[in-house]
């Protein structure tokens, strides 16, 4: 099976996120257009330290979590892209947010993508979902990209209306 702490593609390299990505984390959300669903103004400076710190945290505990998504020749940090455990739902997630200057380029497509046949290779897994803002369009047509179909509504831990979509694996 794949090491999910070193998957790279053609263009990534996608690394296990750490309490020292906060700053670029930080960066990332700062950008209302990326932000708004995931959280939006509800992202502060101690919810997005919080949030990094418990995607550090699951990797120690499950051996999978949110990457860095860096490019391998520039080293920039682009976004980040990953598998979530929800415990509310008791599902595992592939989620994506990318920064503006990485959009529309197949970046997440590709992330997402050595995500998803990771995922193949474990046995642990039998299926993923995205949890997707029902007016998020690009990330609706990712999923799709990807092989997701729509599953339910369902309403996030915080009370936000959303629409999962799931992939067996």
């Amino acid at each position: 099976m794949l090491d999910a702490r070193t998957l790279t593609t053609e263009r990534l390299r996608l690394r296990p996120l750490t309490i020292a990505d906060v700053p670029a984390i930080t960066t990332l959300y700062s950008d209302p257009d990326v932000a708004r669903y995931v959280g939006g103004d509800r992202l502060t400076p101690e919810t997005i330290r919080l949030q990094t710190a418990s995607f550090a945290e699951e990797w120690q505990e499950r051996g999978y979590g949110q990457s860095a998504v860096v490019d391998r020749t520039s080293g920039e940090f682009l976004g980040r892209i990953g598998l979530r455990f929800w415990p509310n739902w008791n599902e595992v997630e592939l989620g994506y947010v990318l920064g503006r200057h990485a959009q529309g380029r197949g970046v997440a497509f590709e992330g997402a993508s050595a995500w998803v046949e990771w995922a193949r290779a474990s046995p642990a897994l039998e299926r993923l979902i995205a949890n997707i803002h029902p007016e998020n369009t690009a990330s609706i047509g990712l999923a799709q990209k990807l092989g997701f179909t729509f599953a339910r509504h369902d309403t996030t831990p915080s009370g936000v209306p959303t629409h999962i979509y799931e992939l067996p694996v």
